[in-house]
C-alpha cells in the first residue's frame, strides 16, 4: 500500500506573514473598489462647483462682516492687500528713475501719493527683480480697480489653461479651481496664478515644443526661488534646446531690464535680499507665515539656527530626489509632478498664494493615474491634502508637499516593481482617453 505524501506545515511566523500580506492586498483592493465608486467625474464636478460657490459666499460674507481684507472694504476704501504694492510698482516702472523703487523711504512715501489716507497700508519694500517690472508696468497705466480685474483675470486664464492642458477635463479643472490657494491669490491679487501657469505650461510643452517651454522658463526667473531646480533637471535629462532657450530668454530679460530701468536696479535688488527679519519678512512689524519647512519651524518657535538646518536638509533631499527621477527612465507626468513639488520644498520663502503650484503637480499625477490606473488610497490622500489647505491656523503647505511627493515616489516604486516581474504596458501619450472614474 502506497503511503500518502506528507507535507511539512508552514512555520507559524511565515503563516502569519502570508496571511497578513493576503489580508493587506485584499484590503487595498477593497479600498480601490470604494474609491472607483466615489471618485467619478460627475461627483467631482458636482462637489467642485459646490466648493467654488461656498468660497464665493465666504468671501462676500467676510467682506460684509469685516472678517478679512479684499480689494474694497465695506466703507469704500481700498483694502490692504498685496496688489497695492504691485500697482504702485507699475507707477515706478514708468518714472524717470525706476531704481527708486528699491529705496524704502521713497517707496513707502508713494503710499501717500497714490492712495488716500488709510488705504493700501501694506506697502513694504519691493523685493522682486527688475524683470518683474515688465509685468507690472501695464498695471500702472490703468486705474486701480481696472488693473486688479485685468491682472487677476488674465493670470487666472494662464493658470486654468495649464491645468486643462495637463488633464483636459472639466471635473479636474473645477476641482483645481476650488483650491484654497486659488482663493488666497484672488483675495490678495497676487502672482500665484501667473507663475503656477508658467510652470505648468512649460512642463506640458517641454518635450513637444522645447523652445517655447524654455521661453516660459525664462520668464520664471522673475521669481527665482521657484526656478532653482529647473536648470539641473534640464541638464540631467539632456533637454538642450529647452535649456538654451531658457538661458537666452533669461539673458534677454535681464538685459532689457537693465536698459529700461537702469543698471542700478540689479545691485539694489541683491541688497534687498539680505536685509530681512528672522521670518524672512522684508520689513519689521510685518509677520509672514511661510509655507516652507523653515517657516513651519519658525512658526513652531524654533530659532533660526535650528530652522535653517531643518529646511536645508529637506531641500537637499528633495533636490536629490528630483535630479535622480529626471535622470531616470520614468514616465514624464511623474517627472513633472516631482519637479513641481521639489520646487516648493526647496524654497524657504514661500507664501500661501505660491501653493497654486500644488494643483499643477496633482494634475500631472492624475494624468498618470488615468493612463496607468490609480493605486489604492491615492485619491483619498489627495482629497485629504486638498481639504487640509483650508487649515488657517498653521502653515501645513510643506507637510502637504512632502506627502504628495511621497505619493509620487510610491507610484514610481510600484511601476519599477511591476517592471521587474513583467513587461509593463507603456503609458499612453497625450491626453488620456475619457473615462468615468477619476
Amino acid at each position: 500500500m502506497k503511503a500518502e505524501p506528507r507535507y511539512m506545515p508552514l512555520p507559524a511566523t511565515l503563516h502569519h506573514v502570508l496571511a497578513a500580506r493576503i489580508g493587506a492586498r485584499f484590503g487595498l483592493q477593497r479600498l480601490l473598489t470604494i474609491e472607483n465608486a466615489i471618485f467619478t467625474e460627475w461627483r467631482l464636478r458636482f462637489y467642485g462647483r459646490g466648493v467654488a460657490v461656498a468660497l464665493v459666499i465666504a468671501v462676500l460674507f467676510s467682506w460684509m462682516r469685516r472678517l478679512g481684507h479684499w480689494v474694497v472694504e465695506p466703507d469704500g476704501r481700498l483694502g490692504n492687500i498685496d496688489f497695492c504694492w504691485m500697482w504702485v510698482s507699475g507707477k515706478f516702472a514708468a518714472m524717470r528713475h525706476p531704481v527708486q523703487i528699491y529705496d524704502r523711504v521713497i517707496y513707502a512715501a508713494a503710499q501717500h501719493v497714490f492712495y488716500r489716507s488709510g488705504e493700501c497700508q501694506f506697502m513694504h519694500q519691493y523685493v522682486y527683480p527688475p524683470t518683474y517690472l515688465f509685468f507690472t508696468y501695464p498695471l500702472g497705466l490703468m486705474p486701480y480697480l481696472t488693473a486688479y480685474a485685468v491682472w487677476v483675470g488674465l493670470t487666472f486664464v494662464v493658470y486654468a489653461a495649464a491645468i486643462y492642458a495637463v488633464v483636459p477635463r472639466s471635473a479636474t479643472l473645477i476641482a483645481a479651481l476650488a483650491s484654497a490657494a486659488v482663493l488666497k491669490n484672488i483675495e490678495l491679487g497676487h502672482n500665484g496664478f501667473l507663475f503656477a501657469g508658467l510652470i505648468g505650461l512649460s512642463l506640458f510643452w517641454l518635450w513637444h515644443r522645447p523652445w517655447l517651454s524654455g521661453i516660459l522658463l525664462g520668464f520664471l526667473t522673475c521669481k527665482p526661488q521657484l526656478w532653482v531646480l529647473f536648470p539641473p533637471v534640464l541638464l540631467v535629462s539632456h533637454n538642450w534646446r529647452a535649456l538654451a532657450s531658457a538661458a537666452a530668454m533669461s539673458g534677454v530679460l535681464a538685459t532689457a531690464a537693465t536698459l529700461a530701468f537702469g543698471d542700478g536696479t540689479w545691485p539694489a535688488f541683491f541688497a534687498s535680499l539680505v536685509d530681512r527679519t528672522s521670518d524672512l519678512s522684508p520689513q519689521a512689524g510685518i509677520e509672514l507665515v511661510l509655507e516652507s519647512f523653515y517657516g513651519l519651524a519658525h512658526w513652531a518657535g524654533a530659532a533660526a539656527w535650528l530652522a535653517w538646518p531643518i529646511h536645508l536638509a529637506v531641500a537637499l533631499g528633495a533636490s536629490v530626489v528630483v535630479t535622480v527621477v529626471w535622470g531616470s527612465r520614468i514616465a514624464y507626468p511623474l517627472k513633472a509632478a516631482t519637479l513641481c513639488l521639489g520646487s516648493l520644498l526647496t524654497s524657504p520663502y514661500l507664501l500661501p498664494y505660491d501653493l497654486c503650484i500644488l494643483p499643477i503637480a496633482v494634475a500631472f499625477l492624475v494624468h498618470d493615474g488615468l493612463s496607468r490606473g490609480f493605486l489604492a488610497g491615492e485619491r483619498v490622500i489627495m482629497m485629504v491634502c486638498f481639504a487640509a489647505l483650508y487649515c488657517p491656523s498653521a502653515p501645513v503647505g510643506p507637510i502637504i508637499c512632502l506627502v504628495l511627493l511621497l505619493l509620487v515616489l510610491r507610484r514610481i516604486w510600484k511601476i519599477c516593481e511591476d517592471a521587474a516581474t513583467a513587461t509593463p504596458e507603456p503609458a499612453r501619450e497625450g491626453p488620456p482617453i475619457a473615462s468615468q472614474c477619476l
